[in-house]
């Protein structure tokens, strides 16, 4: 089975609306869904909020079903001042951006954190949301805190010029992944552009609407995946 993980009701809501069926399962309090979504059973889990949520939701996600891959789903900030709100960030790869180890010692953790996602789900997330100015291919870059101030928007562009967004789930969830040997893609659709100002007032008016987003790119995922 593929899970969908969402880290927010609103997210993994917006999944479920798209589903002909679901049942839900809760296991050390997280919220599991056992659901139908394009004739192919999958679950839908929520995750709660930020890396240590989604490390230990993803875990007991693994260890409680059979899971074939994982994509992760739902909102981001925006990190360049050309996107918009309900842009698309597929990840190519994704990092702790807020990870850092002072130590030049090459055998040890890299402290960039890079966690790259499964070749062919990139592929088949491309092909279903297609490619126009609106759709964004790279680096997600996951960090604890919700990213609104300038100063923090040129630290992370400043170690990682090449990120595409921000968010606070991708990195930890990809490392669980990548612990378990499990395929990974994530697909976000931007809430917010940090680089815009206001974030946290533009996150609240799109997050819905950016949920949806995401959530109708995923059920045409599942098809084909």
């Amino acid at each position: 089975m593929i899970a969908i993980i969402g880290a927010m009701e609103e997210e993994v809501k917006a999944i479920l609306d798209l589903t002909s069926d679901y049942k839900k399962i809760v296991i050390h309090d997280i919220d599991f869904y056992e659901a139908t979504l394009e004739n192919r059973k999958v679950i839908i889990m929520k995750s709660g909020i930020a890396k240590c949520a989604a490390a230990i939701s993803t875990t007991i996600l693994f260890e409680n079903f059979e899971i074939d891959g994982v994509i992760n789903i739902g909102t981001a900030g925006g990190l360049d001042e050309s996107m918009q709100v309900l842009d698309v960030v597929i990840s190519v790869d994704v990092c702790n951006y807020d990870l850092f180890i002072p130590t030049d010692d090459p055998s040890e953790v890299d402290p960039r954190g890079y966690f790259v996602a499964d070749e062919n789900y990139v592929k088949i997330a491309k092909e279903i949301i297609g490619d126009d100015n609106h759709v964004h291919i790279g680096l997600v870059a996951t960090g604890d805190t919700f990213v609104c101030e300038d100063e923090h928007i040129a630290r992370i562009k400043n170690r990682y010029p090449e990120a595409l967004c921000a968010e606070m789930e991708g990195s930890a969830i990809a490392q669980v992944c990548n612990h378990y040997k499990k395929p990974f893609v994530i697909i976000r659709s931007l809430s917010d552009v940090c680089a815009h100002g206001n974030s946290i007032i533009s996150f609240d008016e799109y997050v819905i609407k950016a949920s949806e987003r995401s959530a109708k790119w995923c059920k045409q995922f599942i098809a084909k995946v």
